[in-house]
């Protein structure tokens, strides 16, 4: 059996961990979370959603959180060495991970998201997927060229809470797609 020669472990519990729970966990305790996944030696920490926070509480503080991520002095030492990563699903969100770039304290890369589900992806993003593709292709170009690296994930693959059953073929589909338009 050929096994890889390297392995890259992520980890996004201090925005997917948190990011239902119902009562608000502050700066501080996902500050500290993002400290002890660095120093435990991680080096790919997807850290907040930059979308609109009146439908995501737990994100009200992306700003505060990356701007103390980036300033902590318990990981200054590694803190160059790790990619942080933002969820941006719609443009304002990019344009807000660009400007924050700028202002220093900005992800390292962004994370746009597609469902295999059309019916999950509208409700997800609020654009069809055939917009959303569009809209992606624009903004991939204008991360990049702020120094932002682009995740283009692909969700439903294993089934939507909407449509019941999806269909693999689209997920492969999807993900050459992200591959072609330079996430």
């Amino acid at each position: 059996m050929n096994y890889p020669k390297k392995v890259t472990i992520g980890d996004i519990t201090v925005r997917d961990g948190f990011q239902h729970e119902e009562k608000y966990i502050p700066v501080e305790a996902k500050l500290w979370v993002a400290e002890q996944l660095i120093l435990a030696g991680l080096k790919h920490i997807e850290v907040t959603n930059l979308g609109n926070p009146v439908g995501m509480p737990q994100f009200k503080d992306a700003d505060p959180l990356m701007k103390s991520l980036r300033k902590s002095k318990r990981v200054a030492h590694l803190i160059n060495d790790v990619s942080l990563t933002c969820v941006t699903i719609r443009e304002k969100a990019i344009e807000r991970a660009i400007q924050n770039k700028k202002d220093g304290f900005g992800p390292d890369r962004i994370l746009l998201m597609v469902s295999t589900s059309e019916s999950h992806h509208i409700k997800n993003s609020g654009l069809s997927l055939t917009d959303y593709w569009k809209m992606s292709e624009e903004w991939i170009k204008k991360a990049n060229d702020a120094g932002i690296k682009v995740n283009g994930t692909v969700s439903t693959i294993w089934g939507c809470p909407i449509e019941g059953p999806t269909e693999m073929k689209k997920a492969l589909e999807f993900t050459k797609r992200w591959f072609d338009i330079g996430a």
